[in-house]
């Protein structure tokens, strides 16, 4: 059995998102809640949807379906998936809409999370990124592993500090590194990204089997390199083209931020969300920005903000970034 959320860690997380969001008890597969947007695509109140059944929104022929997969969701043996689901209303009216499905865990307990895509949607789709992995690795004009963020040991079974001053060259497999000098050329000259499947050196010569978005991060030749490494392998044709756009883009916006904002701190002291969120504080982007970009609650935002306030030994955002100007002048 599961441990069932507070109202209160539920209401958290239904706030942090402007997606149609809905929050499942994993055995009873009953609502916990849902936020204003779903509540009006589904046509009732939060207060009536409290505790009715998952199954009395979705159309009978879906029925079966959904909690086959909310079994598999509950037992672990899938973190989510994405479907096509019929809705029904209280009207009696039925819709067809792109639901996202996953496990969550928050503050001890799990429950399942359902974004409802609406049939206009005011958003961009995200994707379900905290079930993904990804780390940022930045090297330099030699293409030595000069940055690198402290998620890598998750993926490589190795402590960041081992990567710092390696070659990257080092990490490939020998038949995969013909395919990422085709890949960093390719980008060197068009200034985009590519995306490729790699296998990299992990722990003990292990190789592990990863995907690996790499971008130009300067005009020289050869250019310093920029990689995002997620070790999420096994997706339908559907997702794989939205995975490889969310890695592009949550990617470029990690090495981004490597690149421009030197720390004073070791580099792999920072995780990948933090440097996220340091890019994007630089940018100028507000506290609740972030937290809806990055599909997270203020709150998180903010706790993430204070432990990388102190590892920069400052105690607000503006003496941090005043600190991060400084710095990055002196370089």
């Amino acid at each position: 059995m599961t441990s069932t959320p507070t109202p209160s860690v539920v209401a958290e997380v239904l706030g942090s998102s402007p997606y149609p969001l809905l929050a499942f008890d994993l055995d009873d597969l009953v609502f916990l809640g849902a936020n204003k947007a779903a509540c009006e695509l589904l046509g009732m109140s939060p207060d009536s949807l409290a505790g009715v059944p998952v199954t009395s929104v979705i159309s009978n022929v879906d029925r079966s379906t959904v909690e086959a997969a909310a079994k598999l969701l509950a037992s672990g043996a899938i973190e989510g998936y994405r479907a096509v689901r019929r809705f029904h209303r209280p009207d009696g009216t039925e819709y067809e809409a792109r639901s996202w499905v996953r496990l969550t865990t928050k503050d001890g307990c799990r429950f399942g999370l359902t974004i409802i895509d609406p049939e206009t949607p005011t958003f961009p789709w995200p994707l379900f990124d905290a079930s993904i992995d990804i780390v940022g690795i930045v090297t330099d004009h030699h293409w030595v592993i000069e940055l690198v963020s402290s998620d890598i040991e998750g993926i490589l079974s190795c402590s960041p500090e081992t990567y710092k001053g390696v070659p990257l060259l080092g990490l490939f497999h020998p038949a995969c590194v013909q395919n990422f000098l085709s890949a960093a050329a390719r980008v060197a000259v068009d200034g985009g990204k590519a995306t490729l499947r790699m296998n990299l050196r992990a722990d003990s010569d292990q190789w592990r089997d990863v995907w690996c978005m790499v971008v130009a991060m300067c005009q020289h030749t050869p250019p310093r390199l920029g990689l995002a490494i997620s070790a999420m392998s096994e997706f339908d044709e559907e997702l794989s083209s939205e995975f490889h756009r969310q890695l592009a883009v949550i990617g470029g916006d990690v090495v981004g931020g490597m690149d421009q904002c030197p720390p004073p701190v070791p580099s792999e002291s920072l995780s990948t969300r933090q440097w996220e969120i340091v890019t994007r504080l630089v940018r100028g982007e507000r506290i609740k920005d972030i937290a809806a970009a990055l599909y997270l609650s203020p709150s998180t935002v903010r706790n993430h903000l204070t432990a990388i306030y102190r590892k920069f030994g400052v105690h607000s955002q503006a003496e941090f970034l005043a600190k991060l100007l400084r710095d990055t002048s002196q370089t």
